[in-house]
């Protein structure tokens, strides 16, 4: 059989779309911490990744220097039944990345320049 709908007459009042905002005045602001509106509303610079953007600052400062190379590895330990337990883990690994001296640099450099160094 085909269902029928039927049109009653019995329908809840609906709230109009301005009716069903959320009272301002209980709002929090998640950016700024302040009351009486909301994260979308808020005049105040979005903080939202700082602390994200500030490791990425601090690591192309570094970067001048010296490089940051990450990469995953395994850790591996025994247990107290001595079988080996892999551990999977996120390691960071930092290499000082030196310049290699061509053969004419390296002739003009002292061996005890090299030490000093």
């Amino acid at each position: 059989k085909k269902q029928e709908f039927v049109k009653s007459d019995d329908k809840k009042v609906e709230k109009k779309d301005d009716e069903k905002k959320r009272d301002m005045s209980k709002g929090k602001c998640y950016n700024c911490k302040k009351d009486g509106h909301f994260a979308k509303d808020c005049k105040k610079v979005n903080v939202k990744d700082y602390e994200y953007y500030k490791k990425k600052i601090l690591l192309a400062k570094k970067d001048k220097d010296e490089q940051v190379l990450l990469a995953e590895d395994q850790a591996w330990m025994e247990s107290s039944s001595d079988s080996n337990e892999e551990i999977n883990s996120n390691m960071v690994f930092m290499a000082q990345i030196e310049k290699v001296l061509s053969d004419s640099e390296a002739s003009s450099v002292s061996a005890d320049d090299k030490i000093s160094e």
